[in-house]
């Protein structure tokens, strides 16, 4: 009996043992600083995020600890001689800043954290991870000089090399910094490094740093190659100046040290198979046809055996700061990635013409083999975006107002034909090819900013939608280049409400972080550089100075809030508030007292002038532009207001929390007090002397609905005139349709507006063979751009919508999962929402009029999930095979708190 006895208690002890150990989360995992994995090149304002990992459901993070260390052997230790937060109760996990600790400049940090869980359970210490400062004084560029060729050429290609005889030593970390006006590409040792491109003024210059440590060899002579790229200011391009600055720090093994930098000993010669003299290709400042001569390039000019004797010596400008650089150069931690594809077709149409189609249209430049035939023979490519009615030719006429023409002369066998510059493209027209022309010797080197498509997914019973969904999350890549361009062809600028109709999404669906900030901050220095009254330039950097469009100054806060509620960035609220705040003081200064609404809003020329409303005017759909009040810029001017009274609340700023606030409010009573006409739906604004438009758009209403501003009892005729309208917007106000109609519950109107082939609309655009978004509908027939990404923002309203998924509190600790009800337009639907704290799962079907919802809740999120009531009376749904009381919420019936975990609902 007693060995019964003692075996229980020993069996309890063991269970109660397991148990404690099972209830403990997991050491945390994806450890990002700065949004990246062990980066380089940083600046000295870190900030750490991670996953966490527990298996327990219901879970959340009370606490976190990270400690920060010099040295590997240290941090394994726990000896946190850089930084230790110590246990910081807080559930947020990420952008959590190191302040008030001074890092020193190209120096590896090594961090590492744990966590708490709701019960006070910590978590083991997750793997180290590190990043690497870069640069990050004008005196850290010390032993580099800014240096040129010597050339008055309008397309500058230049090679620059530097041979160095590295000691017999053990190379611990070689790490290379470089700028570069306007692109680069660098090798070492003959090896392909990276590339990077600088657009922006250059007072604001970027750097990128790249780690060579397994490139260099010692006791041996090494060689530092780099190929630039000046050709002037361009749309997204500023003018900047010819120019590289490079400095390599190499460290060995026994604490010594070799320096490379940039100076007047590097070599230089003109990469003189571009041929100069080639006419521009129009667009807006994209650059100049490219005529390759292969024969004039200089085989093995990146490696160390190439004999440079007689190759000029570099000109050294200054060292850093020397005007026209006279800033700090930023670091960038942006890259991009290039994939080689294969065409889907290769056609042969004899005598060595030949029509090459990708299937969809891409960015990048094609990569093809060529043979010499006749020495010398000028081979002449075309490329485009539409074949003429026989499929054997480039439509010329459909080209965005841009030449895609190329000219190249091989060098003999095997010479590769590869642009430099890239662009859009789906076809390319070769009029007299050398040889055969094959899956073997032809792809396509694709390219965009480091977006991941993999992060989120999308799939439904509809397969129009699921193309639909597809068509814009390839948009969104080819427009993610150098900055968020409008197009990768006519014209590559970051124009202001292109760039937050992608960012946005970005974030999103495929987990941008690094291009948004670096974006965001890109917009308030045109503030800084331009308009001291608040303004921002309407596509920044740029080569026309400043320019700016009213409603895209004011769409910026909009952004600003999207990105918060991502991120819950308060750092970057805090050191730009006075700017933001700029924006709305702008705006109110445009307010008439007899109105209290928004009158010519100063800012654009010509058609954008007091505020674009859409673009391209056919897009406006007849929107009354005579008014000097328009319905969309007092809309944007409620938000603006309210937007700042929201970041005033975050910041503790109770005053001005308050004054915007009564700011917004009063505009809004304005707005519903004289925009409203006697149908109980919204107008296109007024003029000074308050003569009402009769003119009733789309956009007037969408604006109102979406922002909340229209009153209870217009909702009904205000939602009734924007389905009456179907799709009567361009790109401009695209976000503010699906949002409309989903706060509206809306479901079978958005469905159709997703779907609907005989509306103007995406599915439309698919309908007539469009594979990525139009610039306007109809751009298939007015020639405009036929890759151009704001069309994505779309992405917003499938995600929130039809997945159902919207954040309630930043950084997801509080999510609304929310699917429409569809009735039978739509029966399932299931996808990925990426998250700073991990994804967010959705899974529902309507099947035999049962309703099952299936959900993925991350670590340290909560989730108030809604159930359509499927048009059957009572309140009782089953959650995790239990049956539950729900509350009902008009058409609905919701479960509050739910926790993190797999969840099963049923109605």
């Amino acid at each position: 009996m007693k060995s019964i006895k003692q075996f229980l208690i020993l069996l309890f002890l063991v269970f109660s043992f397991i148990q404690t150990n099972a209830a403990n989360p997991n050491p945390p995992f994806n450890l990002r600083s700065f949004d990246k994995q062990n980066p380089i090149g940083t600046n000295d304002k870190p900030y750490f995020g991670w996953y966490l990992s527990d298996p327990d459901t219901n879970e959340i993070q009370s606490a976190y600890q990270i400690i920060v260390s010099s040295s590997l052997a240290n941090l394994k230790a726990n000896k946190a001689d850089i930084w230790n937060s110590k246990k910081t109760n807080s559930r947020k996990q990420n952008y959590i800043y190191l302040n008030g600790i001074t890092l020193k400049a190209a120096t590896t940090y090594y961090w590492k954290v744990r966590c708490w869980d709701k019960d006070g359970n910590a978590s083991s210490y997750s793997a180290p991870a590190n990043f690497t400062t870069g640069l990050l004084t004008n005196t850290d560029w010390a032993s580099a000089q800014w240096i040129k060729r010597d050339s008055k050429d309008n397309d500058d290609y230049t090679y620059f090399r530097k041979k160095t005889s590295l000691p017999n030593k053990t190379i611990k970390k070689a790490i290379t910094y470089i700028s570069a006006c306007h692109s680069y590409e660098l090798y070492v040792n003959g090896k392909f490094v990276g590339k990077g491109f600088n657009h922006h003024y250059p007072q604001y210059s970027y750097y990128n740093a790249w780690d060579v440590t397994a490139l260099l060899k010692k006791n041996t002579v090494n060689l530092l190659g780099c190929l630039t790229h000046w050709y002037g200011g361009g749309q997204g391009r500023a003018t900047g100046s010819r120019g590289m600055i490079l400095k390599t720090i190499i460290e060995y093994t026994d604490g010594s040290k070799t320096i490379i930098g940039t100076d007047k000993s590097w070599k230089q010669t003109q990469a003189s198979q571009w041929i100069q003299g080639q006419p521009q290709r129009g667009g807006e400042g994209v650059g100049r046809i490219e005529f390759v001569d292969n024969r004039k390039a200089i085989a093995n000019w990146n490696t160390a055996k190439l004999d440079d004797s007689n190759w000029n010596n570099a000109i050294e400008i200054g060292p850093h700061p020397t005007a026209p650089w006279t800033g700090t150069l930023q670091s960038d931690l942006t890259r991009v990635i290039e994939k080689e594809i294969k065409p889907t077709a290769i056609k042969n149409l004899g005598n060595g013409k030949y029509i090459i189609d990708l299937g969809k249209i891409y960015a990048g430049s094609f990569k093809i083999n060529f043979n010499e035939r006749i020495a010398g023979d000028t081979i002449k490519m075309l490329g485009g975006y539409q074949l003429n009615e026989d499929g054997t030719t480039v439509n010329p006429k459909m080209n965005q107002s841009t030449n895609l023409s190329f000219k190249y002369i091989p060098s003999g066998n095997n010479s590769v034909f590869n642009p430099h510059v890239y662009f859009g493209m789906r076809y390319l027209q070769i009029d007299n090819a050398p040889n055969e022309l094959n899956q073997n010797n032809v792809s396509f080197i694709s390219r965009h900013f480091e977006l991941d498509a993999a992060r989120s997914s999308f799939e439904s019973s509809n397969e129009m939608l699921n193309k639909t969904w597809d068509l814009m999350s390839h948009t969104l890549i080819l427009g993610a280049q150098e900055d968020f361009v409008d197009t990768p062809t006519r014209e590559k600028g970051a124009f202001l409400l292109d760039s937050w109709s992608q960012a946005v999404p970005a974030m999103s669906v495929m987990y941008d972080r690094t291009m948004n900030m670096r974006a965001l901050n890109q917009f308030l220095q045109s503030q800084d550089q331009y308009w001291p009254d608040g303004r921002l330039n309407a596509v920044y950097p740029n080569v026309d100075g400043g320019r700016d469009i009213p409603d895209f100054t004011q769409s910026f806060l909009v952004w600003v809030w999207d990105y918060y509620t991502q991120t819950a960035n308060i750092e970057f609220l805090k050191s730009n508030y006075s700017r933001l705040k700029k924006i709305a003081d702008y705006v109110s200064t445009y307010k008439n007292d007899s109105t209290g609404l928004i009158h010519k809003l100063k800012g654009g020329k010509g058609p954008y002038e007091f505020g674009i409303i859409d673009w391209p005017a056919t897009m406006r759909y007849g929107y009354d532009m005579s008014v000097e009040s328009r319905t969309v810029i007092d809309a944007y001017a409620y938000e603006d207001f309210n937007i700042i009274s929201k970041i005033a609340t975050v910041l503790g700023n109770e005053a001005d929390k308050t004054l915007y606030a009564n700011k917004a409010e009063a505009i809004k009573k304005a707005i519903n007090t004289h925009l409203i006409n006697q149908n109980g739906v919204y107008i296109d604004g007024i003029t000074n002397a308050q003569n009402v438009s009769t003119h009733v758009s789309q956009h007037a209403n969408i604006l109102p609905y979406a922002l909340k501003i229209v009153p209870e009892t217009n909702k009904k005729q205000v939602i009734d005139e924007i389905k009456k309208q179907k799709m009567n917007i361009g790109m401009v106000c695209l976000r503010w349709l699906p949002e409309s109609l989903g706060l509206a519950d809306e479901g079978e109107q958005l469905i159709d507006l997703y779907t609907n082939t005989e509306w103007d609309g995406w599915a439309k655009t698919i309908s007539l063979g469009g594979t990525a978004t139009w610039e306007s509908w109809d751009a298939n027939t007015t020639n405009q751009s036929m890759s151009h990404p704001w069309g994505a923002v779309g992405l917003l309203g499938m995600q929130n919508y039809i997945l159902g998924i919207t954040a309630l509190a930043p950084q997801h600790e509080k999510i609304q999962i929310k699917p429409l009800w569809f009735g039978n337009k739509l029966t399932s639907a299931k996808g990925t929402y990426t998250t700073d704290k991990g994804d967010i799962k959705v899974d529902w079907n309507y099947i035999n009029a049962e309703y099952h919802l299936k959900i993925t809740i991350p670590n340290n999120s909560a989730a108030k999930v809604y159930l359509p009531k499927c048009e059957k009376t009572g309140t009782t749904i089953k959650l995790d095979n239990k049956e539950v009381t729900a509350t009902e919420e008009g058409n609905y019936l919701y479960i509050d708190n739910i926790g993190s975990g797999e969840h099963h609902l049923e109605r």
